[in-house]
């Protein structure tokens, strides 16, 4: 699936907005087995809700102003914008944010959130990963920092999710005030797998998820359009697709002298924008 081309794209402006919509709607890049649906997140005003905070994205950028600097760590940009959306969505409500469960004096780890959505309690847990292989296969999918490997994510993940149903877990809820009997552990799982050409993903790996080209030479890319434009995304700018002005741009020929990276093929729209249409995760060959 190429999520960039879903025309939710056409209509947020904004870029935190954009952002903070690829985190309720994109669809997972693995199974998790809990995975919170866009319709449990998005509620049935949300929808509503994102096109007026596009329209005033002023709240918005307060809150990412009051808790920067992100010292360029997406994951913790991430997890204040869904804090932002627990917080004000009309039909969620945020009790507890990064909440540490310790024991004998051991930090054992730290609940994404404790939330409610449409009156139902959740510990939830986020993970934003952009993992590409030459071969598509689940061992060796890693990130842009080969020693980010979705196998090791993949098993952290469930321990994470069973952090406040152990006992440690338990008396820090009770010490917060958050005695919640029936509180169900859930997974937002967000990014991209990039695969080389008629490469299927494995599972638990999502046939549907938001997917791009794995390239590690550009004559593996067909250039067939002369009048193309390319874009290098920023690591705090992964979540959405881009939407660049044209001086942002890069052509052909400024585009293959990048040797590792991801890059965005981009098309020129109404309004007067270059859009994401593509995502490339460029590496060396190893």
């Amino acid at each position: 699936m190429n999520y960039a081309l879903d025309a939710l794209w056409w209509k947020l402006t904004d870029r935190p907005v954009r952002d903070l919509a690829a985190l309720l709607t994109a669809p997972p890049l693995w199974a998790s087995g809990c995975e919170l649906g866009v319709r449990q997140l998005l509620g049935e005003r949300g929808f509503r809700y994102l096109l007026d905070l596009d329209a005033d994205p002023q709240p918005l950028a307060d809150y990412l102003a009051e808790h920067a600097p992100f010292a360029h760590r997406l994951g913790l940009y991430a997890e204040h914008l869904l804090a932002f959306w627990f917080n004000h969505a009309p039909h969620a409500e945020l009790y507890a944010h990064n909440l540490p469960v310790v024991s004998d004096g051991l930090t054992l780890g730290a609940a994404d959130f404790v939330a409610s959505l449409n009156g139902k309690l959740y510990h939830i847990e986020l993970a934003c990963k952009y993992y590409g292989s030459a071969n598509g296969r689940l061992d060796d999918m890693c990130g842009l920092n080969r020693s980010d490997r979705m196998a090791d994510k993949g098993a952290k993940l469930p321990q994470q999710l069973m952090l406040l149903k152990l006992s440690d877990g338990l008396k820090t809820l009770k010490n917060n005030g958050l005695q919640f009997d029936d509180l169900q552990p859930a997974s937002i799982v967000r990014g991209i797998g990039f695969f080389p050409p008629n490469t299927a993903p494995e599972p638990p790996l999502n046939p549907h998820g938001w997917h791009g080209l794995y390239l590690t030479d550009w004559r593996e890319y067909p250039f067939d359009n002369p009048n193309a434009r390319f874009y290098k995304i920023g690591r705090m700018d992964y979540l959405a697709p881009a939407r660049v002005s044209e001086t942002e741009t890069l052509t052909t020929d400024a585009v293959t002298q990048i040797s590792d990276g991801l890059i965005a093929v981009l098309e020129h729209r109404p309004d007067g924008f270059w859009h994401e249409v593509l995502r490339i995760m460029k590496t060396e060959a190893v």
